[in-house]
């Protein structure tokens, strides 16, 4: 008897992905706004979700590094962003927010290109430094800024990737209410108003989520830079030029809440010396500058620093500076209540309705890190300060962003006789 046997093998290749994350920053947003006003949907998203009364972020209190200190968990020291102006020796350059040539940001390793580097896809709706290609790498999708585009449209797009792309991590930017807190100061009622604005654009995105089936998918993250303080460049203003001769300077960098000076050289200690005594400033050789800031070994900050008391703006010209009608800036001590800012986290990988001890800005990429299952770059955080409020801490092995195995079944086994 002549019998054969066939056998069909079928395999199934099943794809396990971690969760995704929505990184939100609304910049200028200082943790009391939200005991001034009702806010339901940051309450629906602190009821469900974990809740800060507020992170202590790192100095300077300024956009770029402290952003940029969001996505790498780096002291600004150690990325190099320093300010939103900087002057670099090496380079015999000075960078402005419009700069985004790589060898500026180089120092640090943001979180869109550590994914990236790991076989993650990675998006940035506008955040500092994603538009500038960082080690060999950009977000595989980015925008130009351009703060002219409407924050629903923003977040549509964003729900895009989400879903259709499938984008393990993304970073989406508002510039409210800096804005506002600029213009009319934290204590107007116009902050009052888009406060109110800002929640329900927060209750748009939570909408979405949930008409998208996102919000057992995606663990969004929304925090801030930094707050906000009152200033009066009329009547608190403190300009050098009235207290040290200006040919002992080759040049400053930056106004307002700080300023930065490079001496003429060999006179370091002649402009401290002119400058000690000045009411309503602390000023630092570098080397002096207090080991708390962590902002003191990076080339660009230069030998003379200056910090205003809060509420005071430094200049080397108070008549242009009373002709700016701004009520409010933040670039001062990080310790201050003022500067603080916001953190809100739900998702599948968040405890619901916790509130966690503060932490600092530093352990937010440690923490994202951790949820998409990516090895980090080096970096000054520390995932014990989140792990109180993550279900699940991922093995931070770069292999356990994606878990592939294959299910064998035996479908067919015909044996003809």
């Amino acid at each position: 008897m002549d019998g054969r046997v066939f056998v069909v093998f079928t395999f199934m290749f099943v794809s396990v992905y971690s969760n995704q994350v929505l990184l939100v920053s609304m910049d200028g947003f200082r943790w009391d706004y939200l005991t001034k006003v009702s806010t339901p949907n940051f309450d629906r998203l602190a009821q469900n979700g974990t809740k800060a009364s507020y992170i202590n972020n790192t100095f300077i209190t300024k956009t770029f590094p402290c952003h940029y200190t969001i996505v790498t968990g780096l002291y600004e020291e150690s990325h190099g962003i320093i300010g939103n102006k900087m002057y670099d020796p090496v380079f015999n350059s000075t960078f402005n927010m419009q700069n985004y040539e790589t060898r500026w940001w180089n120092g640090g390793e943001p979180l869109w290109v550590t994914a990236r580097r790991q076989n993650l896809k990675s998006a940035t709706y506008f955040w500092p430094g994603s538009e500038a290609e960082i080690r060999g790498y950009r977000p595989n999708i980015w925008k130009h800024y351009n703060q002219s585009v409407p924050f629903k449209n923003r977040i549509d797009t964003v729900i895009t990737w989400l879903t259709d792309e499938h984008i393990d991590l993304v970073n989406l930017y508002f510039h409210e209410p800096d804005a506002t807190g600029h213009a009319f100061g934290p204590d107007s009622p116009q902050i009052i108003d888009k406060v109110k604005a800002m929640d329900k654009i927060l209750g748009y995105l939570l909408d979405k989520f949930d008409s998208h089936n996102l919000t057992n998918k995606v663990n969004l993250i929304l925090t801030s830079d930094h707050g906000m303080t009152t200033i009066d460049t009329a009547n608190k203003i403190v300009d050098i030029t009235d207290h040290v001769n200006m040919s002992k300077i080759q040049f400053p960098v930056d106004n307002g809440p700080i300023m930065q000076i490079q001496p003429s050289l060999g006179l370091i200690d002649d402009v401290v010396q002119s400058l000690q005594n000045v009411s309503h400033i602390s000023v630092f050789k570098k080397e002096d500058i207090p080991d708390h800031w962590h902002y003191r070994n990076n080339r660009r900050i230069m030998p003379v620093f200056l910090l205003a008391e809060e509420g005071w703006s430094i200049t080397t010209n108070k008549r242009k500076a009373a002709l700016y009608h701004g009520k409010g800036a933040h670039g001062y001590d990080n310790r201050l209540n003022s500067m603080k800012p916001i953190f809100l986290a739900r998702g599948p990988n968040i405890k619901e309705n916790y509130t966690t001890n503060t932490f600092r800005s530093i352990d937010i990429y440690p923490m994202i890190c951790n949820i998409l299952g990516i090895q980090p770059a080096p970096n000054n955080g520390s995932l014990t300060a989140t792990s109180s409020f993550l279900i699940t801490s991922g093995t931070n092995d770069a292999s356990a962003n994606i878990v592939s195995f294959w299910t064998f079944i035996l479908c067919t086994l015909l044996v003809i006789m």
